[in-house]
């Protein structure tokens, strides 16, 4: 069987450009040092480093992205739909969890065509949605996993018994005395 996601082989990742809010809702978040937690207030940083990643399938990788980014060079706010579609290219197993202060269903429902895991609102219950998405995600990776190893312990059982059978009724034609009562 594969090696389970745990806390230790998940990586999660912050993309806002308020990186301050981010580390402060990180600084009432319990759990933080049990997981690889980075943050970008950049997406061109993020990139840099997203883009070495060498890509075994051992690690989780789940994104939290927000929807209102940095603005580029020409003064122009960067697309988060852009940066999710480049995330999902990269690396098409990671999640990303799209969170905003307002909930415009455009871009909610375009992330979902995207590929986003989901969507949650910046409020007084963000630290408990993050903590409940990270373990949402890792519960669904080791269910698909032991899932994955299920499937293929019935297939090693189902070939066991058909090579079972075929040597039963291959005895049966070279020696049937031995099954005469």
């Amino acid at each position: 069987m594969s090696k389970l996601v745990s806390k230790q082989n998940t990586y999660v990742i912050f993309i806002d450009h308020d990186d301050s809010y981010i580390r402060d809702v990180l600084a009432k978040f319990e759990e933080v040092n049990e997981y690889n937690i980075k943050i970008y207030s950049r997406t061109k940083e993020f990139f840099i480093d997203f883009e070495q990643i060498k890509l075994d399938g051992k690690e989780t990788y789940i994104i939290f992205l927000s929807t209102m980014l940095e603005t580029d060079e020409d003064n122009n706010q960067i697309n988060v739909l852009d940066v999710l579609q480049r995330i999902k290219k990269i690396n098409p197993q990671s999640e990303v969890v799209l969170y905003s202060e307002s909930d415009d269903i455009n871009i909610v429902s375009s992330a979902f065509h995207f590929g986003a895991y989901t969507f949650i609102k910046k409020n007084e219950n963000l630290i408990l949605r993050i903590e409940n998405n990270i373990l949402g995600i890792i519960s669904q990776k080791n269910f698909l996993i032991k899932k994955e190893a299920g499937r293929i312990f019935t297939k090693i059982f189902l070939f066991f018994l058909a090579g079972t059978a075929i040597l039963v009724i291959i005895f049966y034609m070279i020696f049937p005395q031995w099954f005469v009562l």
